[in-house]
């Protein structure tokens, strides 16, 4: 299908350590106040639930609740570091993880050692253009880290235009230090 296509955009990015602890320090920098935000309100309502719960003397249901809290509270400060620790243990660390990228109008391959994927631009979550890198996030954690200087078709500020007109509001540019 995408052979027939006329290729628009061309770019061969080698994931390296530093590049993805850029990409991680990137992650944590935009995303951890809105997950610190999702925290303390979820924290608040089970606390508010297990005060009711304990006040009208319903000891069963303020223990379960109790439980609940703790069991989240677990679940959103290790969840985050148990990520990093799998991800470090993953291939993307190796000096042999090259993804190129071939966009189209429709959709975008991604071919690396694992094969060829297929994507079309309105399943990315969100896209992040920085001052060396595009970050496709397919999910709210993955992201596609694509280097503006490993362009071989096209160039980034070209491509810039195209991805913001592809993906419209979920477009940040985001120039953190």
């Amino acid at each position: 299908m995408s052979s027939k296509q006329k290729k628009l955009f061309k770019n061969s990015t080698t994931y390296t350590q530093d590049i993805y602890i850029k990409f991680l320090d990137f992650h944590c920098k935009t995303f951890t106040f809105s997950y610190m935000l999702y925290t303390i309100f979820w924290t608040l309502l089970l606390l508010l639930c297990m005060y009711l719960s304990f006040g009208i003397g319903n000891i069963f249901q303020g223990i379960v609740l109790t439980l609940g809290l703790i069991i989240f509270l677990s679940y959103r400060i290790y969840r985050p570091k148990m990520i990093v620790k799998k991800e470090k243990k993953s291939d993307k660390f190796t000096s042999n993880n090259t993804n190129t990228f071939i966009f189209f109008d429709k959709n975008f391959e991604v071919k690396n050692n694992n094969g060829t994927f297929t994507y079309r631009y309105f399943m990315l979550h969100k896209v992040f253009e920085t001052k060396d890198f595009f970050y496709l996030y397919v999910t709210r954690e993955n992201a596609f880290l694509i280097s503006k200087s490993a362009f071989s078709l096209g160039s980034s500020d070209d491509f810039s235009k195209f991805i913001k007109k592809k993906c419209g509001i979920k477009f940040k540019k985001k120039f953190i230090n």
